[in-house]
């Protein structure tokens, strides 16, 4: 599948600890790989028009309820989307700018939902249409400019204050997130001592030895590939380690003295905590999430 070159310099989304997932009656079937995919879908490199700025929530049924992720304000209703449906625009307490795309018209009246109002995670924002068959979900920062979504167009890079939702999205059913970027998949080999260098650097030969050295430690195949294996035990090995006693101890063998980047400059995505990082490993996120690539705005 097509995929934007520039999809890992998007910012993981942060938000609330725990939010709630926004389809109750929908059992969660996302992609993580979405976010920058190709649209029209299907597209190669070179006829893709744009990249997807979201990720889709799929298999909701018609009139499928679509509740308030977190606390925040209505920023928008009925906004225009894809194929007749409808967009609601929710600016979180905790600093995000939410599109929630492909409800019913009007479907916020049957909640009493008006624009600019107050709502608390889990009150009813709307209903699924079913011939779209699904919540697309886009986050941004909630910054005062920012009052609508902005489409990726292939040519250009990605919108400013464009948020990355995936971890968020694993968050609202159980801590899970996978490590998909780069930077998050170093952090988790210096934070197991095998990766000594610069954790914000591009992937290259250093973190293959380092990653084939974590798989031989592992007792995994080691082939320097970051497969569901090797998702799968670095979550595990991760968990069994225990909590620093202190930021000290957190920093003292994470990263080589001189990194810029400590294991106290944590991710709000990964939830480093102590180099840990919160969540069930990837077979605990398979159970969950079946993986989707449905095709969406």
């Amino acid at each position: 599948m097509a995929r934007s070159p520039d999809w890992e310099k998007i910012p993981m989304a942060g938000g609330a600890d725990k939010p709630a997932w926004p389809l109750p009656t929908v059992t969660p079937k996302f992609a993580t790989w979405s976010l920058g995919g190709g649209r029209p879908f299907g597209c190669t490199t070179q006829t893709c028009e744009r990249w997807h700025a979201g990720v889709d929530l799929t298999n909701a049924q018609n009139g499928a309820l679509v509740i308030a992720p977190e606390d925040g304000m209505i920023a928008g209703l009925d906004k225009g989307w894809t194929d007749g449906t409808r967009a609601v625009f929710l600016r979180t307490d905790s600093g995000l700018f939410l599109v929630l795309g492909g409800v019913i018209a009007g479907s916020h009246k049957e909640f009493g939902v008006v624009h600019g109002q107050r709502v608390k995670k889990g009150d009813k924002l709307g209903r699924i249409a079913g011939g779209y068959g699904m919540l697309h979900l886009e986050a941004y920062k909630a910054e005062p400019a920012r009052t609508a979504n902005s489409r990726w167009w292939k040519d250009d890079p990605p919108p400013t204050g464009l948020l990355n939702p995936t971890n968020y999205i694993e968050r609202m059913v159980g801590d899970n997130m996978s490590l998909l970027q780069t930077r998050q998949r170093l952090q988790a080999l210096a934070d197991l001592g095998f990766y000594k260098g610069d954790v914000g650097a591009a992937w290259g030969p250093a973190a293959v030895e380092a990653l084939k050295a974590a798989q031989t430690a592992l007792k995994i195949g080691v082939d320097g590939k970051w497969g569901p294996e090797t998702e799968d035990a670095i979550q595990s090995a991760l968990q069994a380690q225990p909590p620093c006693g202190s930021l000290e101890d957190c920093n003292s063998e994470s990263v080589a003295e001189g990194s810029p980047s400590k294991s106290t400059d944590l991710f709000v995505s990964l939830k480093i905590i102590g180099g840990v990082v919160a969540g069930l490993t990837l077979a605990g996120v398979a159970a969950a999430f079946i993986m989707s690539s449905s095709q969406s705005r």
